[in-house]
This record gives structure tokens, sequence and C-alpha cells, in this order.
């Protein structure tokens, strides 16, 4: 199963990688593949200090989690998504959070769930495009029946 994951995955994978979304990230290659737009590692890297306060490791330890993560994720360059991915995802995402419309753009054009723990644009989209989002809930309801 395709799913593209946006940075509050990966955050939380950091933050606690033997949490279950540590665990779906990290060792669920099997069953899932995982995308990003490379736009995730600008992010991850503008939050570094502020994982480094949270989780209390040290930084070496930090690195060898995130290259693990990464290494996870296929990462597809923004320029390859379309202008009517982009257009439609900006649709859905404006009045919503404008800063996901990367995270959408490339869930439309792999034609394919977004990943996200964020309340706000679940909630926002629920009704805008049924059905885009996926949660942890509902990825290990997946799991239990593969």
């Amino acid at each position: 199963m395709k799913i593209v994951v946006d940075t509050n995955i990966v955050f939380s994978t950091l933050l606690n990688p033997y949490s279950q979304i540590g665990e779906i990230v990290m060792n669920l290659q099997d069953d899932f593949t995982f995308f990003a737009p490379e736009l995730l590692k600008e992010e991850i890297d503008r939050y570094s200090a502020k994982i480094e306060q949270f989780t209390k490791l040290d930084k070496k330890l930090i690195q060898s989690v995130k290259y693990l993560i990464f290494d996870s994720i296929t990462f597809v360059s923004e320029e390859l998504i379309s202008s009517n991915s982009w257009n439609a995802a900006y649709e859905l995402t404006k009045g919503v959070d404008e800063d996901d419309t990367p995270f959408i753009a490339l869930s439309i054009e792999l034609q394919t769930n977004l990943w996200t723990g964020d309340k706000k644009l679940r909630e926002g989209l629920k009704t805008k495009i049924p059905g885009l989002i996926i949660s942890t809930e509902e990825l290990k309801i997946y799991l239990s029946k593969t």
C-alpha cells in the first residue's frame, strides 16, 4: 500500500521511535511504501533543536534515527508534481492549512492516502475529500486484516 507521510508523522517517530507510529514507519516497509515531498527533510532539519530538547537524546543518536526514517521514505521532488495536483491541493487546503499543500498535492498525484496526525487538517478535509486522510488507527486496522 502506498502512503504519503507528513512532517508530524516523522516528527512523532523521531520523538519516540518505539511508538506505534515509529513501528509502522521504520519496520513495516513490506506492508507500506512511504512517500513524501522533499520539503519534509527541510522541515525536520528546521526543528532539529526542538527534537533534541524533547527527546533529551544526543545529536548522533537522533541523526541515526533520522537516517533510518528517511531511508524508509521515497522522497519526491515537488517539481515532479503536476500543476493540476498542486492546484487541486491548494483549493483543498485553502482556509485549512496551506502549509500542507505539498503533502496533499503528492497524495493527489500518487492517488493515495496521506497519513497525518494533524487533527485540524483531517477535520478540514473530511468533507472536502473524504478518504484522502488516513489515521494511525486506520493503518492498524489495515494491518490486522493482512
